[in-house]
C-alpha cells in the first residue's frame, strides 16, 4: 500500500522551469525537479543521495515574484511556480561565487591558458606529496570543480589567491587528507551522519580558519571513524583520497560483485586495472544501499589479493622428497594416485568457510564419494561437522588430509590426527604446512574476486560473485581443482562435471550449503590468514581499535 501511495503521489502538480512546463510531486525541491526533467543546474555541495544545505550557493535560481535569488537545492517546488535557471545575471553571480571558492583552492591550472597543451603532453598525474596544481592531483579527472570551471567558462580569478598551508594528514591508515583542497561543501560530514549515524567528523574552528576535523583533532583511528570511506566517495575534489589506489588512474573496468570477507555479503564495485584489483567501493548512489561497509572489503582487497607471495603454480613432492613445480595435469594425476591408495575412512577434508558455495559443494560431494563424508570446518578455533553426525574420533583413522585452509591447521590440530601420512594443500598463500614433509602437493587457487560463483550470506541471502580480475600464474578456482581430482579417481558416483552441474545440485540439495557456518562479521582473517599480515594499514587499524576501545567491531 505504501508503494502504491508513493506512485500515486508522483507528478501531481506542475511548474515552469525556463519556459518548460514540468511536473513534480509534493516535497521535491526545485533542484530535484530540474534534474529529473533533464535541466542542468550546477552545484558542488548538493547530491541526490544527501540532505541539502545550500552552502555552496552555486545552484541559485530566480523565482518569479520572489526577491533576490534562492538556492534550488533547499527551496521546495510549488504549484505554478516560474523558475529561471540560466540567465546572464545568474551565470555572472555563479562565476563570482566560483571565483571566491577558487581563491582558496590551488587553482592556477584551472584557468591557465596552456592547460590543454600541458595535459596533452603530461597525461598521467604527477605523483607529488603536496598538490599545488591539477597535474599533481590524483582526482583531476573526476574533480567536480574542474567540470564546473569548464561549464561556466571561467578564464580568470579576480581575487587574491590564498594557499591555506594546512599540514597534510597521513598518520591515519588507509586514507590521505589534504584540506588545502577542501571547499567546505560539508558532503563528508553529511554522509557520515546520514549513512552511519556516527558524526566522526565535523566543522571545527571558526571563520577563515574553519576546516573539517575530528573532536580535539585526534587521529581518526582513535575516534569513532570506521573507515568506510564514504567521505572519500562523496568528496568533489582531491581533498580526501584512498591511499592504496590514488595513483592508478581510471580503472580499465568496474565489476559489481559481493564481498565475502564476512557473513554480511555487501555489494561492492571492484575497480580493475591490468587485470588486477586496484580498488573497491560501494555503489556510488549512497541512498541505494545504506549498509555499514566495513574497512575490510573497502580498503584491503587490493593489498590482500595482489601480494607477490600468492601461490601461483601447482607443485608436487617427488619420491626423493623434493617439491617441484609442475602443470595441472601432472598435479591432478599425482594427487589422485595418492588418494587412490587409501580407503574412504582414511581420508578427510578440511574446508574453509570462506569458499564460494560452488567450491564448498564440490568438496562435500568429494567427501561423500571418497571420504565417508569426513568433512569438517574451523570456526573460532573449534572444529565443526555440519550435515552429518561425526566426532573427532574419526581423526585417529585419517591418513590423508585434503585441506583448503592450511594456515588454521596448527601443531595442536596436527596432534589430533594419529597416523597422518599425506596432506594435500589447496590454498592462496604459503603456510607452515608447505614445509611439512607430509605435504604431497601444493595447489594454488583463486580468491573470490578472480572467479564467478555464489555465496550464502546472512538472512539466507544467496549473493552473486562476479569475476573482476585474473588470478596469478596458473591458479584456478577451488571447485575446479576438486572436480579434476574427483573425476581422475574414476568413480562413476562422482557426478560433478562442471560449474553448471554444481549449481544444479546446489538447487536440489540447498541444505548442504545452509548448514555451513558463516564467516563472523568481526573476522580478522581470510582463509585462515590474518589480513593484517598482508595489509599493514589494517594492522594499524586493529591495533588502534584495541588500544582505544579494547575490541574490534565491523
Amino acid at each position: 500500500m505504501a508503494k502504491l501511495a508513493e506512485k500515486e503521489n508522483v507528478a501531481t502538480e506542475t511548474m515552469v522551469i525556463n519556459g518548460k512546463t514540468v511536473s513534480f510531486s509534493s516535497g521535491e525541491t526545485i533542484l530535484e525537479v530540474a534534474r529529473r526533467s533533464g535541466i542542468y543546474i550546477p552545484t558542488l555541495c548538493a547530491r541526490a543521495d544527501l540532505p541539502s544545505t545550500g552552502s555552496c550557493r552555486l545552484c541559485i535560481v530566480k523565482v518569479e515574484g520572489v526577491r533576490g535569488y534562492v538556492t534550488s537545492c533547499t527551496t521546495p517546488a510549488e504549484p505554478n511556480m516560474a523558475v529561471a535557471t540560466n540567465s546572464d545575471e545568474i551565470e555572472k553571480l555563479r562565476k563570482g561565487i566560483l571565483e571566491l571558492i577558487l581563491s582558496e583552492h590551488p587553482s592556477a591550472c584551472l584557468v591557465c591558458p596552456t592547460r590543454e597543451t600541458c595535459e596533452k603532453f603530461n597525461a598521467p598525474s604527477s605523483k607529488a606529496g603536496r598538490v599545488t596544481g591539477c597535474n599533481m592531483c590524483p582526482n583531476r579527472n573526476i574533480c567536480e570543480l574542474r567540470q564546473l570551471v569548464e561549464y561556466l567558462g571561467l578564464k580568470e580569478i579576480r581575487y587574491p589567491l590564498l594557499y591555506k598551508g594546512l599540514p597534510l594528514e597521513r598518520d591515519d591508515p588507509f586514507m590521505d587528507r589534504d584540506y588545502n583542497l577542501c571547499i567546505l561543501c560539508g558532503r563528508c560530514i553529511r554522509v557520515c551522519e546520514e549513512n552511519l549515524g556516527i558524526s566522526a567528523i565535523s566543522f571545527i574552528l571558526r571563520g577563515h580558519d574553519t576546516k573539517i576535523g575530528t573532536s580535539f583533532e585526534r587521529l581518526h583511528v582513535d575516534g569513532s571513524c570506521v573507515f568506510c570511506m564514504h567521505c572519500v566517495d562523496v568528496c568533489p575534489t582531491g581533498a580526501l583520497t584512498v591511499r592504496g589506489s590514488k595513483w592508478y588512474g581510471y580503472p580499465d573496468r568496474q565489476t559489481s560483485t559481493t564481498c565475502i570477507l564476512c557473513e554480511r555479503g555487501c555489494e561492492l564495485v571492484i575497480d580493475s586495472k591490468w587485470n588486477k584489483v586496484m580498488g573497491a567501493h560501494p555503489i556510488r548512489d549512497m541512498s541505494a544501499g545504506r549498509r555499514e561497509y566495513c574497512v575490510k572489503g573497502r580498503c584491503c582487497l587490493s593489498a590482500l589479493f595482489n601480494s607477490p607471495d600468492r601461490l601461483k603454480y601447482p607443485s608436487i613432492r617427488r619420491d626423493d622428497g623434493k617439491m617441484i613445480y609442475t602443470d595441472w595435469d601432472n598435479a591432478v594425476r599425482h594427487v589422485s594416485e595418492i588418494v587412490s591408495h587409501y580407503s574412504p575412512k582414511e581420508i578427510a577434508i578440511l574446508c574453509s568457510i570462506h569458499l564460494t558455495d560452488e567450491s564448498i559443494y564440490a568438496l562435500n560431494e568429494f567427501a561423500r564419494v571418497y571420504a565417508e563424508s569426513n568433512i569438517f570446518y574451523f570456526k573460532d578455533a573449534e572444529i565443526l561437522f555440519p550435515n552429518i553426525e561425526k566426532s573427532e574420533e574419526i581423526f585417529q583413522d585419517i591418513k590423508i588430509l585434503y585441506i583448503t585452509e592450511a594456515n588454521s591447521f596448527t601443531d595442536e590440530t596436527m596432534e589430533r590426527f594419529g597416523d597422518l601420512e599425506n596432506i594435500i594443500v589447496q590454498d592462496i598463500y604459503p603456510s607452515g604446512l608447505n614445509r611439512s614433509d607430509k605435504a604431497c602437493a601444493i595447489l594454488p587457487t583463486t580468491v573470490f574476486t578472480e572467479m564467478n560463483g555464489t555465496k550464502m550470506c546472512a538472512d539466507n541471502r544467496r549473493e552473486t560473485i562476479t569475476k573482476a580480475a585474473e588470478p596469478p600464474g596458473n591458479a584456478i578456482p577451488d571447485w575446479e581443482i576438486t572436480i579434476q581430482i574427483g573425476n581422475a579417481l574414476n568413480n562413476t558416483d562422482f557426478r560433478m562435471m562442471d560449474f553448471r552441474s554444481i549449481q544444479s545440485n546446489i538447487q536440489m540439495h540447498p541444505w548442504i550449503i545452509t548448514a555451513i557456518p558463516m564467516v563472523p562479521k568481526d573476522s580478522l582473517t581470510y582463509r585462515g590468514f590474518p589480513i593484517a599480515d598482508f595489509v599493514p594499514d589494517f594492522g594499524i587499524f586493529v591495533k588502534g581499535r584495541l588500544e582505544s576501545k579494547g575490541e574490534v567491531h565491523f
